[in-house]
């Protein structure tokens, strides 16, 4: 391997993020607070910044975005009995839904049937793998 092709490995340029900036706008506030909270629900509260870190390594949020998510989730709260005691890891589902509240908060209307369509493909790959695998 040569210098200009391990510099450029190692000096990545800079893609975009699919998030670069959270908007300002209340009814993203909304989003991005229901968002937080489902994933709150999935890997605690104190995991949170993990998959946000995954995220920002999968080049779906910028850096500037996750620190005004992380702002948001220093205002949510947990009762007791929100709290799980056993916290998994996200299913490819949750990081979908995911994927879809980023779409969301660039203004992206994500329609009813793109989803339906999306959730039979998942369906057909589950099938395949599990006949293919026998799983």
């Amino acid at each position: 391997m040569n210098t200009a092709t391990l510099s450029s490995i190692l000096l990545e340029s800079h893609k975009p993020a699919k998030l670069e900036t959270i908007p300002e706008d209340s009814y993203s506030s909304i989003f991005v607070f229901k968002w937080l909270e489902y994933l709150c629900e999935r890997v605690g509260h104190s995991n949170v910044p993990d998959v946000l870190e995954f995220y920002y390594n999968l080049g779906w949020v910028s850096d500037k975005a996750i620190a005004k998510l992380l702002k948001f989730s220093k205002g949510i709260g947990l009762d007791d009995d929100d709290i799980e005691t056993s916290v998994g890891k996200l299913t490819i589902a949750d990081h979908l839904v995911s994927l879809l509240f980023i779409e969301r908060l660039n203004g992206k209307k994500v329609s009813s049937e793109a989803l339906d369509k999306l959730e039979w493909e998942i369906r057909r790959i589950k099938k395949g793998a599990e006949q293919y695998y026998g799983i």
